[in-house]
């Protein structure tokens, strides 16, 4: 039973999993928007931005609302750009570290020191 929920959820990271789509929550994220105006903040041609609005849809993280022949898309909830900051924060975090075992590494004294010449 387990597994359905690894699942579910990995289906859920697989539909952000690629950078243009995550770009395409953090424009729909701000306010809502049409696909022409999603292909032009992301520089994508309008076919490819649908694609990647199919993806989101499917799973469940984008809806279209339509205002006459227009659609609008808009975030299914907030919860969406909160997964998005926690991996960036946790990304951040590693970075820190790394940068922190970077300095402390350049001050430990070498494994294999050089062999001072004899005078």
């Amino acid at each position: 039973m387990d597994t359905v929920r690894f699942v579910l959820v990995s289906e859920m990271f697989s539909a952000m999993s690629h950078p243009k789509r995550l770009e395409i929550i953090s424009h729909i994220g701000l306010s809502n928007r049409g696909s022409g105006e999603l292909a032009e903040l992301t520089h994508l041609s309008k076919a490819n931005v649908s694609q990647h609005l199919n993806v989101l849809k499917a799973r469940g993280l984008v809806v279209c609302e339509k205002s006459g022949t227009a659609c609008r898309y808009r975030l299914t909830s907030s919860k969406v750009l909160e997964i998005c900051d926690l991996i960036r924060q946790m990304i951040l975090e590693q970075m820190e570290t790394t940068s922190e075992k970077r300095k402390s590494l350049a001050n430990v004294t070498p494994f294999v020191r050089e062999k001072k010449e004899k005078a």
